[in-house]
């Protein structure tokens, strides 16, 4: 019975260094590569002489991993630059997205477009009107400072009148201002809607669907 009973561990013991032999085996990796002269080279740990990438092979010669050569200073700056591009590329795509359902949100139809332009217009339209006005009195009143600037024509101007001419002169400086900005605003405003338009255009061309309207809200 003892005989048996130390056969069996025996058979038991030697199982279980096979198994721990086969697992140490299956565990093993050579590493392979090439140098600078192109020979290839292998070794139990990453050979020193590497140059490029070096293969992780199993015992069976099937390839673990890869591992990479480590970077350059100049690789590293490109592949930074390259992540940095890709991420404001990503951002400048998801802004892109937010504004296109912004704009399919906001108008139904080419004509609600070109009525938002015309609310927009018309705001500086008015003010140029009304700048222009009062660029009008402001000349009728610099008439009156040149006829009473000819009874001054021999003589020194008294500082009232000078003084005058001076807010004149800047009254209608600002109104020639408020003009100009007025114009140009429009212009972008112009831009704008026309750049609008034409990607509204372009994506329901593409099948993107606007806003609907209800009968009610369009009367």
């Amino acid at each position: 019975m003892a005989h048996e009973v130390a056969l069996t561990v025996r058979i038991a013991a030697a199982v279980l260094l096979g198994a721990l032999a086969a697992a140490a085996s299956a565990q093993q990796s050579i590493f392979v590569c090439s140098d600078a002269k192109g020979r290839t080279i292998s070794g139990d740990r990453p050979p020193a002489e590497c140059v490029g990438a070096i293969r992780e092979l199993r015992s069976d010669g099937s390839v673990r991993r890869v591992i990479e050569p480590p970077l350059s200073a100049e690789q590293k700056a490109a592949r930074a630059a390259e992540e940095k591009r890709q991420r404001e590329e990503a951002d400048r795509q998801r802004a892109q997205m937010r504004k296109d359902l912004a704009l399919l949100e906001t108008y139904a139809s080419e004509e609600e477009i070109e009525n938002a332009r015309a609310r927009a217009l018309a705001t500086r339209q008015a003010l140029i009107e009304r700048a222009t006005r009062r660029m009008e009195e402001h000349r009728r009143e610099r008439k009156k400072l040149d006829s009473e600037a000819e009874f001054y024509a021999k003589r020194e101007m008294p500082d009232k009148l000078k003084r005058a001419f001076e807010g004149n002169a800047a009254l209608m400086r600002s109104e020639e201002k408020i003009i100009a900005d007025s114009r140009a605003e429009m212009q972008r405003i112009n831009e704008r809607f026309d750049g609008e338009r034409k990607r509204w255009r372009e994506l329901v061309s593409a099948g993107a669907m606007p806003v609907q309207r209800s009968p009610t809200a369009q009367q």
